[in-house]
């Protein structure tokens, strides 16, 4: 891809190739983005005890990504992958989750230079600690914080970098350092608005800065603060699992 594209250009880019490659009439009238599709499969799967969407979902992804390898194609085969690994690891299936994030972060790794792609891959290599052998854990957990740290570099205002840089924090122990940046990048995380979802994606991420709120604040014993919050996140996203279990 030309570098000299701005990041509008390359979204624009990336939503025609998936409307080329998806047909433009069942996106059109489904109303779908890769992410919406993404979500809606993760809900149906968990809510039927299977993984049939998720894994349709993933194989038409990567279909097309294997007919054009770009940024875009490669973000959110990983990003599918991500999601079908959370809920491999949610209905017992271990060695499929480990196998699922160990090909998202291989796919998100050359992407270097860019903010989301390395939230993400932060993201997925948090999550694949829990697979590995301590001395691996250890590596592994570094270049998230690492990778998470970047990410908020390249794009401080990315509320997804920052959410990064907030969960890798408040999940590292504090004799490892841990527990300093968590609020901070929070607070910065909330500052991002929404636009149209047409210009901007990805959009994912903001229930988990309102749960990742509220148990920061429970921790610190500030219960009104929590609550706040969490009725806060309640009503953008009554639906959401994340905030539902915290009530």
């Amino acid at each position: 891809m030309n570098p000299l594209l701005n990041y509008k250009q390359f979204v624009w880019i990336g939503l025609l190739q998936w409307c080329f490659l998806f047909g433009f009439t069942t996106l059109s009238a489904q109303n779908a983005t890769p992410e919406a599709s993404i979500h809606a499969a993760y809900i149906q799967d968990k809510t039927a005890g299977n993984q049939n969407n998720l894994k349709r979902i993933n194989q038409e992804l990567d279909s097309i990504f294997q007919a054009g390898d770009n940024r875009f194609n490669r973000y959110w085969l990983s990003y599918g992958l991500y999601n079908w690994a959370i809920l491999a690891g949610i209905q017992e299936e271990k060695e499929q989750a480990e196998l699922l994030v160990d090909q998202t972060i291989g796919l998100l790794s050359p992407l270097k230079e860019d903010a989301e792609s390395l939230a993400l891959l932060s993201l997925a290599q948090g999550f694949s600690t829990q697979f590995k052998s301590y001395l691996a854990l250890m590596r592994i957990g570094r270049n998230a914080i690492l990778n998470a740290q970047r990410a908020a570099v390249l794009d401080p205002n990315s509320l997804r970098a920052n959410l990064a840089v907030a969960l890798n924090d408040f999940y590292t122990p504090k004799a490892f350092g841990g527990g300093k940046l968590a609020l901070q990048y929070l607070m910065k995380a909330m500052e991002e608005t929404t636009v149209n979802s047409q210009e901007r994606v990805p959009r994912w991420g903001k229930p988990i800065v309102y749960e990742l709120l509220v148990k920061y604040y429970r921790k610190n014993e500030q219960d009104s603060i929590a609550l706040d919050y969490l009725t806060q996140g309640l009503e953008e996203f009554p639906n959401n699992e994340l905030l539902q279990g915290l009530k």
